[in-house]
């Protein structure tokens, strides 16, 4: 994220507000209180993927302090700089949360939620071998970041702790990625099918090592290591390095048959797996497996790639992201993807197909907003390519 623009709208802000040589404690912590929300406006606007818990207040000494936590250094560095400006004399209390700690999924969907609690709310999943940015690990749930930069809480039983340096040799690593369209599994030997002999099931997307370093097929299973260090025997087909995963060029039919595998699948708020997912979960998924990673939730991914206007839905391309709404408010609800004469497909109680045309039977009448277009969009705000991740290679 750049901060260049923020930093001057804050300096500026100060070069105003906080141009008088003198202010009185209460106009001092006015003045304080204004730049952290001009912060919070300009650099974390949205607090799904950025921690900013921070304000201004006079402590019990009567100093004026800024204090609290960010997941970002930019956070804190623009705050400063605006405040130094300012010539208010001010405790810094901010803590900025690590940028080396790490984990690691180590089940095939963890659930992610919004609260450090098993009852609170479902925000997203990841699946394993997914790389996380750990901000908190005091708890049962710790408080992490995934690749797309969104920020829940996960159980500390769903993932494993990874150090900077372990990650700089996973980065390394020979690696895999499930590439098939359905659950597989892998077992305790290259011949044992039994369900006594499983090991863990795998969902497409999710990213394992090989013991050893070294790839080791028997029987036409290939030998891999989880995350946690367990090891197992799973079908080599459904599997690919994960350079030739990464190094895809945009496929609609791809990420339109990861979608159509699903069909029928039941729709689940906060799921991004091919076990249960919602509507954005589905984009993302979809996306994913042609090694492409999208924002989370649909008002975000509303804002990204090409925006193409609803009554031009007649010139959309296959792979297409379509939002539907409030058409009153313009606010995004839902997302489908694309594939040609109308139709759609999309998770709405179930991964189903439907259409955008009026004339259709699929018609639906939930107001289409507009659509976007990834397709050429890579590498812009709010799209990566999973091979250009600095998580993943």
């Amino acid at each position: 994220m750049k901060y260049s623009k923020f930093i001057f709208s804050v300096l500026s802000m100060a070069a105003i507000a906080f141009g008088s040589p003198a202010q009185s404690s209460t106009e001092a912590l006015g003045l304080a209180q204004r730049a952290v929300e001009k912060a919070r406006e300009t650099v974390a606007p949205d607090s799904r993927q950025i921690v900013f818990e921070i304000k201004a207040y006079n402590d019990n000494d009567g100093n004026l302090t800024v204090g609290g936590k960010t997941s970002e250094a930019a956070v804190r560095n623009a705050i400063a700089g605006a405040l130094a400006d300012s010539g208010v004399d001010y405790v810094d209390k901010i803590e900025v949360y690590p940028s080396d700690r790490w984990a690691m999924t180590r089940i095939p969907v963890a659930s992610h939620r919004t609260a450090g609690r098993h009852a609170a709310e479902m925000a997203t999943q990841s699946i394993m071998g997914m790389p996380l940015r750990v901000l908190e690990s005091e708890s049962e749930f710790w408080r992490v970041q995934t690749p797309d930069g969104y920020i829940a809480y996960v159980p500390s039983s769903s993932v494993v702790a990874k150090s900077d340096e372990e990650m700089r040799q996973w980065r390394a690593a020979k690696r895999f990625v499930v590439t098939a369209l359905y659950q597989i599994r892998a077992y305790n030997s290259p011949v044992a099918s039994g369900p006594r002999d499983v090991v863990t099931d795998l969902v497409n997307g999710s990213i394992v090592t090989v013991p050893g370093g070294v790839p080791s097929i028997e029987n036409g299973r290939l030998h891999i290591e989880l995350p946690d260090g367990r090891t197992g025997w799973a079908n080599a087909t459904d599997f690919a390095p994960i350079e030739e995963w990464a190094a895809q060029n945009f496929d609609a039919d791809k990420i339109l048959d990861t979608a159509y595998s699903m069909e029928g699948t039941p729709y689940l708020w906060g799921g991004t797996s091919t076990k249960t997912l919602d509507c954005s979960g589905l984009a993302k998924v979809s996306y994913l497996s042609n090694g492409i990673i999208l924002m989370r939730d649909a008002s975000q991914q509303a804002k990204t790639g090409t925006r193409i206007a609803a009554k031009d839905w007649k010139t959309l391309r296959a792979g297409d992201l379509l939002f539907f709404g409030n058409a009153s408010t313009g606010k995004v609800t839902h997302v489908a993807i694309y594939d040609h004469d109308g139709n759609y497909v999309h998770s709405s109680g179930r991964v189903k197909r439907n259409s955008v045309d009026p004339e259709s039977s699929s018609y639906l009448t939930t107001p289409f907003l507009h659509a976007v277009r990834i397709a050429g969009n890579e590498e812009t705000s709010g799209i990566m390519r999973a091979r250009n991740h600095p998580w993943y290679f």
